[in-house]
């Protein structure tokens, strides 16, 4: 184990010379006026291009430290069109859902960490706030449904007390019996962004791509739905997020 750490700690310190070597000598090679206007071409070149379409210069090392065992399983080909974005944007979410975000939100809604190393951004804090919203709703269809709960047989304490009752308490008794994370489940999520075609166009990187069930798929996809409801309640806030998740999510997984 430790002459295969010190192999490794060996190459990424050959390949960080290399790379300073090459560095260092091509610098002096190019003249400083072709330099700086082929520079400003390149930044104009970047202003043009959309955020999520590419990874940023500065966070580019120049050479990677990952050392890959197996070549297969670092090929894995993601979405990058964006029609087929507003396809299955128009599916999950009904007509012109396409319209419902902008560009820059659809695709960080729909990124996962794990796709490029995450430094195009990744949809983390949405599906956070996506998925308050989900068990809020959840809760309030629970709470509001006719009373399911049922009193134990052969209580032997049932002579001895007299719990209190009222109609308007009698439904918070479900939640006994139904929790948000019965009805949210994973593999209903998942189900549900393949259905839809949601799970087509989300970036991320499976760890096995030639198992992606074993990789994650149903947290990831389930973690996609949930960021754009997020990605919705922060650009037209909580109400309309409320009508999505009731409208186009609840009634498909409980059905």
């Amino acid at each position: 184990m430790a002459f295969t750490t010190s192999r490794s700690a060996a190459r990424l310190a050959r390949q960080a010379t290399r790379s300073c070597r090459s560095q260092s000598v091509a610098a002096p090679l190019r003249p400083a006026t072709s330099f700086s206007t082929s520079a400003a071409r390149g930044s104009e070149q970047l202003d043009d291009r959309p955020r999520w379409a590419y990874t940023p210069e500065r966070m580019k090392a120049p050479f990677s430290p990952h050392i890959t065992k197996d070549p297969s399983r670092s090929q894995w080909k993601v979405n990058e069109d964006p029609k087929k974005l507003d396809d299955a944007l128009n599916r999950f979410l009904g007509r012109d859902g396409e319209r419902i975000l902008p560009d820059e939100l659809k695709w960080l809604a729909v990124t996962h960490k794990s796709f490029d190393q995450g430094r195009r951004g990744f949809n983390d804090r949405l599906a956070f706030l996506g998925r308050q919203i989900c068990a809020l709703e959840c809760t309030q269809s629970i709470i509001t449904s006719p009373p399911s709960y049922t009193e134990p047989e052969n209580d032997p304490l049932a002579d001895r007390r007299q719990p209190f009752e009222d109609s308007a308490l009698l439904s918070v008794d479900n939640l006994s019996t139904t929790q948000p994370n019965d009805v949210f489940s994973l593999e209903k999520l998942a189900r549900l962004a393949l259905d839809t075609g949601l799970s087509e166009v989300v970036r991320w990187k499976p760890r096995m791509p030639e198992n992606v069930r074993g990789s994650g798929l149903d947290p990831v996809m389930s973690g996609a739905v949930y960021a754009i409801v997020g990605a919705i309640a922060l650009q037209h806030g909580g109400k309309m997020a409320s009508r999505i998740v009731r409208e186009r999510i609840m009634k498909r997984i409980r059905s």
